[in-house]
């Protein structure tokens, strides 16, 4: 019974990381809601859960806070991006609600495939910006690549995110208080799960130097030459 609380235990260690996620989920939660700062939010809690998922050492409210204010620039503009791009699918959709009657079906399935397309591009975007530096169409381009080369697991993702949504269709409200501690970080939790392996094959050698890591090559040249590489590859299957 002693081992099972000492403090190099599986169980301890699935305790502290399960406080880790919840604490994380607060800090998140607070600056999502705060406007223009929710991309910048997302890139910290991917910054600290990909570095979970190594088990790699980090303070969960440091470690955010650095990856917050390194990427708050080019996040911010990623997230006005991707609301701009939300609310006209949500203006499109209440157009085709208003006008189902006269639209051919085909017209709906169009959009919902280029909907569900958009979302799971939408889903490496933040990731790539807390793991890589490239500019913004970089950040976009290398995005629509993940997630064709990381079929099928770029479908698990969408699943995976979608999780908080189904909790609350079968139990309403009931689910609010679990949501609010793990709603963004458990999901983002797994999603970190299966990208980590994708990323690897695409990231470029580090130095550590302590506290920080210091890129000895250009991430974006690298990237694009991996992704490059690894598309031949599959071509010539």
């Amino acid at each position: 019974m002693g081992k099972l609380f000492d403090l190099d235990s599986p169980f301890i260690r699935a305790l502290n990381r399960v406080a880790d996620l919840m604490i994380l989920n607060l800090v998140v939660l607070l600056f999502v809601l705060i406007p223009f700062t929710g991309g910048a939010a997302l890139t910290g809690m991917h910054y600290v859960l990909l570095k979970m998922v190594r088990n790699e050492e980090t303070y969960v409210v440091k470690g955010f806070w650095k990856s917050f204010k390194l990427n708050f620039k080019q996040a911010t503009i990623l997230w006005i991006i991707i609301m701009v791009l939300a609310g006209i699918i949500g203006v499109d959709f209440l157009w085709v609600r208003a006008n189902a009657a006269m639209l051919p079906s085909i017209y709906i399935y169009i959009m919902l495939g280029i909907v569900l397309i958009l979302y799971m591009i939408s889903l490496y975007i933040f990731p790539l910006q807390a793991r890589f530096e490239n500019p913004i169409k970089n950040t976009l381009k290398n995005a629509c690549m993940f997630s064709i080369l990381g079929l099928p697991r770029t479908v698990g993702m969408a699943v995976v995110s979608l999780i908080p949504l189904l909790l609350l269709y079968f139990f309403d409200i009931r689910v609010v208080p679990i949501l609010i501690m793990f709603g963004l970080t458990g999901p983002a939790y797994l999603m970190a799960l299966m990208y980590n392996g994708l990323f690897k094959k695409f990231e470029p050698k580090v130095a550590d130097t302590g506290d920080e890591e210091v890129r000895t090559d250009d991430d974006d040249e690298e990237l694009q030459a991996a992704i490059k590489r690894m598309q031949e590859a599959r071509d010539k299957k």
